[in-house]
């Protein structure tokens, strides 16, 4: 884990943004990832998504990811909807 991430006080299940250049974590460039733990230096999502479109699920955050943020309200709102939505889709696919 990038020492700079470490200046966060994580809390679970809130929505961060993540970006591997920028500061600021731009969110359309962005990896957005609800935080689950952190197991040694290692941090772990419970689910992300670089395009709000398709999600994984249990991922460790990769090493690249230098900054990070919490994610605004609105940011929050509109990941929740479109995590909601491919989870939806997925299940009616099974």
């Amino acid at each position: 884990m990038n020492k700079r991430c470490t200046q966060i006080s994580f809390c679970i299940g809130e929505l961060y943004l993540f970006h591997s250049t920028n500061p600021l974590c731009p969110s359309d460039t962005a990896l957005w990832g609800v935080y689950d733990k952190t197991d040694g230096e290692q941090i772990f999502l419970e689910h992300c998504s670089l395009d709000l479109k398709t999600f994984s699920l249990g991922c460790a955050l990769p090493d690249e990811y230098d900054y990070c943020r919490l994610a605004s309200r609105s940011e929050l709102r509109d990941y929740m909807y479109s995590f909601g939505y491919w989870e939806g889709s997925s299940c009616a696919r099974e």
